[in-house]
């Protein structure tokens, strides 16, 4: 049975009163990067953003450059020294200005990080700078796939992605590096914290030697667990939580959504969706089982416009009144799993409700996240 890595913990709080600028990789994580490619050894650096910073703000009077399509910030990029400004939802694209379009300054701020930052870091850091590739999710396959192989070879020693990198033809490496996976703990979604936990058990199976996480929240209890390798404790006080305020495996959710291009319109139409359902849940459902129906919403998206449209979420917790959910948490397999096949005297009810939603909207049941 393979060994398992030694696993680190970086506090980036530490940092915080150095008089050095702002770094993306911190001085820690710098010094076990150098020291394993002295050992001709291969890393793997993990960021679960695309770009060079995820935003960019003017210093002066705060306008943030966003998609006109989207209600999103511009990712920055840099490609042969030609700075341009994209969305990675619908795909616009602009030149970076050299001025504030609202104000005329110069003082123009990259926010955030991404994976493009972690590669000027290390080509400003380390001397001469090492062979080293991006992964990134809209990748051709092919050219994805020649980047693994040299690789796995050792023709490249660093590989700087995002969750692309967890895929199956990636051979396991000495040393993984996580610099910034705390903004997905903090995203609005139940699911979050179990969501980071499996990504960082994925990147302990893929590590041989040793993983390096930094974070400025090293007390959360997902990070004490995953250290202490404390896989069903993390998940029974997960399961705990979402008992007590009602998110799956312990109901069924399901997430209704309307796209709209009118923001009146849009938002009038999720309210009379929203009393509609009461209307139905009164009607048709049998007194004694109406409570076991919780709506939620309607609220605007966690990206309220996409590619133009306008977006609400409507959330409607099922709670079960006759199938019960497993208790046996398995470690590997997830919380999810957990919930039980519904009878069918609770699929007639639930979807005698659903029904009543009108075509315009998307139903989603059992969704991956509630964004």
């Amino acid at each position: 049975m393979p060994q398992s890595p030694v696993i680190k913990i970086i506090d980036l709080k530490k940092f915080r009163n150095s008089k050095k600028p702002f770094q993306a990789i911190s001085p820690d994580i710098l010094v076990e990067l150098q020291e394993a490619l002295k050992e001709g050894k291969k890393t793997v650096i993990f960021i679960n953003r695309r770009g060079l910073a995820t935003s960019v703000i003017c210093q002066e009077c705060e306008f943030v450059f966003k998609c006109p399509n989207c209600d999103i910030p511009l990712g920055f990029h840099k490609t042969n020294d030609k700075a341009s400004l994209i969305c990675h939802h619908c795909g616009y694209i602009a030149f970076m200005p050299p001025v504030c379009p609202i104000c005329k300054s110069y003082k123009l701020k990259p926010l955030g990080i991404g994976i493009e930052r972690i590669r000027e870091e290390i080509k400003k850091s380390i001397i001469p700078t090492p062979s080293f590739s991006l992964i990134e999710g809209e990748m051709p396959d092919k050219e994805e796939l020649n980047i693994f192989d040299k690789f796995n070879k050792g023709e490249i020693k660093i590989l700087i992605g995002t969750e692309a990198l967890l895929r199956p033809q990636l051979e396991p490496v000495d040393l993984v590096l996580v610099v910034s996976v705390d903004q997905m703990l903090f995203l609005p979604d139940y699911y979050s914290e179990e969501r980071v936990f499996f990504y960082l058990l994925k990147f302990k199976n893929l590590c041989k030697e040793k993983l390096i996480i930094q974070t400025l929240i090293p007390e959360n209890k997902l990070f004490q667990c995953f250290v202490k390798n404390k896989k069903k404790e993390f998940l029974e006080e997960e399961k705990k939580w979402r008992e007590n305020y009602l998110w799956p495996p312990c109901v069924q959710l399901i997430k209704l959504t309307l796209a709209h291009k009118d923001k009146i319109k849009g938002e009038k139409e999720a309210e009379e969706t929203r009393e509609k359902l009461n209307r139905a849940i009164n009607k048709l459902i049998p007194k004694s089982l109406q409570k076991n129906f919780i709506i939620l919403g309607p609220a605007p998206a966690f990206i309220f416009r996409e590619k133009g449209f306008y977006k609400w979420n409507i959330l409607l917790k099922y709670k079960y009144f006759e199938s019960k959910i497993r208790q046996d948490i398995n470690p590997l397999l997830g919380l999810n799993l957990l919930s039980p096949i519904l009878t069918k005297k609770e699929l007639n009810l639930r979807n005698k409700i659903l029904r009543h939603i009108p075509s315009s909207w998307k139903i989603d049941v059992d969704p991956k996240d509630t964004l």
